[in-house]
Parts: structure tokens; C-alpha cells; sequence
């Protein structure tokens, strides 16, 4: 339910609505109006978009009724579903399509993407003005002025209810573990399992009706009408308040760094330090705000607010970047969220009665952020989408590389723990050769130091010495088996934590392809990981590109951090660095991402404060260097580092598990 009356020149609306697309003079600048299309009725409904970046769904009001509307990137209205009362609820997509969204008739509707047929509705008993959250299994949450939340399987079947005191406007956010935190007007904010009993009640001291933010450590940030931002504990346990001037409605997000950003009805917005609630900046909007604000990857705060203009702020101290007035239009309070589309474009609707699209710089929504928007992602299913320290972890890289004459193949390892275990690392040559591998590298020899200082060499695999069997350690964690008395070479070894490296050679001086790979012999173990693998080889042409593989154990989604480095080797004395890499990250046949030049695809900030929490090494701004950042679920994976236009030359591969 908006904060403000429906604005007077409405209140005569009804019935059947007319939409008109508006169009303004373009202008060329990020920020300038694309397009706005008249609704007919006011909206504080947040938009939300389907999967596949094709349409903008939201929900539309008038003075006695509402209406479910898509509208296509180009301003175009698919349909418009109309019904018996308000609907400011804010649709979410489900993974199959299904738009669900609430109104005030007292129903949660699930709709068809292709025309807005309904396929089913639940009856709540009252008005709903929260907005759903989509559980992973497809549960439905959320809450109604019958005093309860709900769950909601995908078939429109009632799961459970779970009471509390007072209406819930706040819309539920579920955490990995299927926890659902969801604010009510008696001022809690309240955690309830997937089975619909109560974890625990956290008490304010005035009504809560923004959806609660939940960060990459499980801590849920949610503002209340006390004037104070709260960080509170999986647990239940109050981390730290943040005293404002005024009533907090709008939601908390997160920024890729944690910081956590929300406005106030003190007219400010503000950038709390997410460890302690330190303030970092804030500006003054001159303005309340009911708004959610949205964080894109070059880091740019996109924020909406009361006066009918929508700013985009830098995230070192809040400056200013662009802002577009509504009021021009005329234009009203704006509380809808901004959606930043993946390419970049810039959704919201007002109480003006009409959805605008301004234009973005190409930057999309941040994907290191652990909650970058309202209700999370552009579809609002406010679900958490991974944790940290979720139990992931790097079990193994393998990478196929050409080894020079004379020259060694450098592999980097990072081990993270309170104690050594083992891990197997092996260089293949000769056992290639039933793979169908004719130049392979005949000798391996394998080293493997800590710094500067060698730890253990091999050259033919059978003669490792003393310790676990080097058979027994390659059969349980799957590697394919060594030729007996082949020259391949192999150790397995306990390391604790600390960065090692392994340099692959022929024995003989002589070249050829080999196989470097590292394995964590222990997998299970969570109290130790590799948290960073590298390789550093040469790229040629056609099918001498470096092609490392990866496989992610654990059981939960994790960020991996990916890169190839070729241009930035140069400030550390590698001569012949590969100029333009190529990176494209795939699940078997299927490509993932795929980038030449790191901060050209407008996620620049999230890669560099990415690759700092890594504790990689930094980039020069626009390099040609390649990275991407993904979230990825347990298991293999592999990427090819490639020259751009058949470049050749020395290049670094590196995989980063994030906390």
C-alpha cells in the first residue's frame, strides 16, 4: 500500500483504461528519457522482468480498481489484465515464466507471460500488499492484511499460514537455507522456517514495512518507521542499529563492497559500513523516499524519490552523477523501484501514472552484490542466491598446454585452512597418447614450491617415494589412471595454507603438450580448500589456445571470479604477453560469458572489488585484460583463453572462489 492518497486527478479513473505511448525528444545521454507510457492510473508497483529480458511487468491502481500490465523494451502493451481492486503489489517471475503478483481484491494471481490469462488464484482472506518471494522450490511467500504470511506452492495450493499481529506490507526475502524474513506493522521483524514455524521475532520500535536485504554472511538488514537501520543475525541477534532522522519505509540494498544503502524520510540516503554500521557518506536527496534503490555493476546507485526525480549517485561519496525530474512531464512521487535491465536500461513506474525507461550506459545490475535491488534480482523473486562460506570449493584444475623447449609450464595454487592435507598434483605427457595426443611433452618433471623454495619434485610418476599411493589418491578423486611405468609425473602431498607453485618441464629440455593438474585428495573436508587456481602458458592459434577445466564441489551455488591476464603480465618482467585475451567460460557445450576487455562490459566495479576480496592483483583501467564474474553451481566447468583476431602469446588463467 503507497504512503500517499491517490492523486486527485485519478480519483475519477475507472473502469476501462487507455494506454498511450508518449514519446519526448531523445537525447543520446545515459539518463535521458527513452520513452514513458501512460498507464491511465498511478503505480507504486515495482517492475519486474521476465527471464528473458523481453518484457516489463507491473501493477497499475486507479480510484476503484487495478490492473496487471506488460509492456515490451520498445514501449509496447502486450496486455493488461484488469481487476476488482488496487494492485501495488509487485509482480515476481517465477523460473518457468509466471508472473504472481497480489492485490488488494484480497487474491495472489499467477498469470501466463504469453497474454496474462490467469491460471489460478489463492484467496488470502484480505488485501495483499507485499509482494511475493519465490522460495528455490517454487514456494510462494508472502503477506496480507489478514494478519498472516503465506505460503503458496506453484499450483496455487495453500502450504501454510503463519499468524502474527498486525497487517504485513512488507515483502518476505528467503535465504539459501529457505528461511523467509519477512517485517509487519507490529513492528518485528520475523523468521520463520520453510515449514511455516517460528525461528525467532526480532523487535523494533515502530512498524516495518520495507523488505529486508539479506548479505553474502546471511545478516538481514531492514529499516523501521523507529528511524533506525538494523543489521540483525541469522540467528536473531542485533549486530547493529543506525540512528536516522526520520521514518525508514524504502528497502536496504547492498553494494558490491557490502556497504549497505537505503534513504530515509529524513530526505537523506545513506552508505552504512555493513561490519558495523559505520556511516561512510550521505546525501541529502531534499526529498523522502519510499523507493528502493538499485545498484548496477559499475557501481552507480540509481535512486528514485518523492519529489519525482530519479538520481544516480557514485558510490565512493554520493556525488552526483545524472538525474532526470519526472516533473518535466508533469511528473508525482515516485515510489516504484528502479529496474536496471541487463542491458543496461532503466525501468519505473509513478504516481503519475506512467511507466519510464531511461537510457542506461550498458551497465546491468551488479552480480557481486548479494542483494543488489529491490526483492534482489529483475525478475523481485527475493530469494538469496548463494552464501558465503556455503561449504564451496575448487576440487581440481586440469589444463592442456603447449610447454616450449626448454620452457616451463607455471601453475599457482592457493590453500586455505587451519591445518596441512593432501592434494595431488600431476604433469601428463606420454599418458596422452591413447587420448590421440602425438606431440606430447615425452619427460614430465614436476616441482612444486612454496615461494621460492622447492617443497618436492617428481619425474616418473612410479618412483613418488614415500606417502599415500599415488593410484590410490588418483582413483578417489577420479583422475584418469597413469600408464604403469609411463614417464608421466605425479606426487601427492600435504599443504597447508599459503600460495604454492608448480613448474612443469620436460625433463630432456625438449617440448610438447602436456596436462598440468591439481587435485584436492579431500574434498569433504571443510576445513580446508583451494581457494585459487592459476596456470600461466603460452596461447597460439586454432587449437593452441590454453583451455583450463575446473570442477566446484560443495552444495550450494558459489561467485567464481575467472581471468586472463596478458597484458597486465608485462608489469612483472613476462615478455611476449598475449595483448588481446579472449575468455568464454563454459558448462559443457554450453557458454556461460564470454569477454575481451575487463571493464568494458559496464560491471567494471564489481570485477575490481571482486578481484580485491580475491586478493588478486589489480588491473590497469581499460586493459585488454578479460575476466568474468559468475555464480556458479557445483561442478565442471572449463575456459578457453584465446588471442583476439589469432594473437599469440604468454597469458595467465586464473580461477578465483569468492567469499
Amino acid at each position: 500500500m503507497n504512503r500517499h492518497l491517490a492523486p486527485a486527478r485519478w480519483l475519477a479513473v475507472g473502469g476501462a483504461a487507455l494506454i498511450l505511448l508518449l514519446v519526448r525528444p531523445v537525447r543520446a545521454q545515459e539518463g535521458s528519457l527513452e520513452w514513458m507510457v501512460s498507464l491511465q492510473g498511478y503505480t507504486s508497483s515495482s517492475p519486474a522482468l521476465s527471464a528473458d529480458g523481453g518484457t516489463i511487468y507491473l501493477g497499475v491502481s486507479t480510484a476503484t480498481a487495478g490492473r496487471i500490465v506488460a509492456v515490451t523494451p520498445a514501449g509496447r502493451v502486450l496486455w493488461s489484465v484488469a481487476r476488482a481492486d488496487w494492485v501495488d503489489s509487485s509482480p515476481a517471475v517465477g523460473p518457468d515464466g509466471i508472473i504472481y503478483v497480489g492485490s488488494h481484491d484480497g487474491r495472489l494471481y499467477a498469470l501466463q507471460a504469453a497474454n496474462g490469462a490467469i491460471r489460478w488464484s489463492y484467496n488470502a482472506g484480505s488485501f495483499i500488499s507485499s509482494s511475493p518471494a519465490v522460495g528455490a522450490d517454487g514456494t510462494l511467500y508472502f503477506g496480507s492484511g489478514s494478519f498472516r504470511l503465506h505460503a503458496v506452492g506453484p499450483d496455487g495450493r495453500e502450504r501454510w499460514t503463519f499468524a502474527v499481529s498486525d497487517w504485513i506490507e512488507s515483502s518476505p526475502a528467503v535465504a539459501v537455507d529457505g528461511t523467509v524474513y519477512v517485517g509487519c506493522r507490529d513492528g518485528s521483524l520475523h523468521a520463520v522456517s520453510r515449514e511455516g514455524r517460528e525461528r525467532w521475532r526480532f523487535r523494533t520500535g515502530g512498524r516495518i514495512d520495507g523488505s529486508p536485504a539479506i548479505g553474502a554472511d546471511g545478516t538481514i538488514y531492514i529499516g523501521s518507521a523507529d528511524q533506525r537501520m538494523y543489521a540483525v543475525a541469522p540467528d536473531g541477534v542485533k549486530r547493529w542499529e543506525y540512528f536516522t532522522n526520520g521514518a525508514i519505509f524504502s528497502s536496504p540494498v547492498l553494494g558490491a563492497d557490502g556497504s549497505v544503502y537505503f534513504a530515509s524520510d529524513d530526505t537523506r540516503f545513506y552508505s552504512l559500513a555493513p561490519e558495523d554500521g559505520r556511516l561512510r557518506w550521505r546525501v541529502d536527496l531534499n526529498s523522502s523516499s519510499a523507493s528502493t534503490a538499485a545498484v548496477r555493476g559499475d557501481g552507480t546507485i540509481i535512486i528514485a524519490a518523492d519529489d519525482g526525480v530519479v538520481r544516480a549517485l557514485q558510490p565512493t561519496d554520493g556525488g552526483l552523477r545524472w538525474r532526470f525530474d519526472t516533473r518535466a512531464a508533469p511528473g508525482d512521487y515516485i515510489e516504484s523501484s528502479v529496474l536496471v535491465a541487463p542491458d543496461g536500461a532503466l525501468y519505473f513506474g509513478s504516481l503519475d501514472g506512467r511507466l519510464y525507461k531511461l537510457r542506461g550506459n550498458g551497465s546491468p545490475l551488479s552480480t557481486f552484490s548479494a542483494w543488489p535491488a529491490f526483492r534482489r534480482d529483475a525478475g523481485r523473486t527475493g530469494r538469496a542466491a548463494h552464501v558465503r562460506d556455503g561449504g564451496a570449493r575448487l576440487l581440481n584444475l586440469a589444463s592442456r598446454a603447449e610447454v616450449a623447449a626448454g620452457k616451463v609450464l607455471i601453475a599457482g595454487l592457493v590453500v586455505e585452512g587451519r591445518s596441512p592435507r593432501a592434494y595431488l598434483v600431476r604433469g601428463a605427457g606420454p599418458a596422452l597418447a591413447p587420448f590421440g595426443v602425438t606431440d606430447f611433452l615425452p619427460d614430465p618433471f614436476l616441482t612444486i614450491f612454496s615461494g621460492a623454495t622447492p617443497l618436492r619434485a617428481n619425474d616418473n610418476w612410479g618412483q613418488a617415494g614415500s606417502g599415500p599411493s599415488v593410484v590410490d589418491t588418483a582413483d578417489a578423486v577420479g583422475a584418469f589412471p597413469f600408464p604403469a611405468d609411463s614417464r608421466d609425473a605425479a606426487l601427492v602431498l600435504a599443504l597447508g595454507a599459503g600460495l604454492y607453485t608448480a613448474h612443469l618441464r620436460d625433463a630432456g629440455g625438449r617440448g610438447g603438450v602436456g596436462l598440468f593438474e591439481a587435485y584436492d585428495a579431500l574434498g569433504g573436508d571443510p576445513g580446508n580448500r583451494l581457494v585459487n587456481l592459476s596456470l600461466r602458458g603460452p596461447v597460439g592459434q586454432d587449437d593452441r589456445m590454453l583451455i583450463p577445466g575446473f570442477v566446484l564441489g560443495g552444495d550450494a551455488p558459489a561467485r567464481v571470479l575467472v581471468r586472463a591476464a596478458g597484458p597486465a603480465l608485462a608489469a612483472f618482467g613476462v615478455a611476449q604477453t598475449l595483448q588481446r585475451p579472449q575468455i568464454a567460460v563454459y558448462q559443457g557445450d554450453r557458454l556461460l560469458r564470454l569477454n575481451r576487455g575487463w571493464s568494458d562490459g559496464g560491471v567494471a566495479y564489481d570485477l575490481r572489488v571482486a578481484a580485491e576480496s580475491a586478493g588478486a592483483f589489480p588491473w590497469p583501467e581499460r586493459s585488454a585484460d578479460a575476466a568474468v564474474l559468475l555464480l556458479l553451481a557445483p561442478g565442471p566447468y572449463t575456459f578457453q583463453v584465446s588471442g583476439v583476431d589469432g594473437s599469440i602469446g604468454e597469458a595467465l588463467a586464473e580461477v578465483y572462489l569468492l567469499r
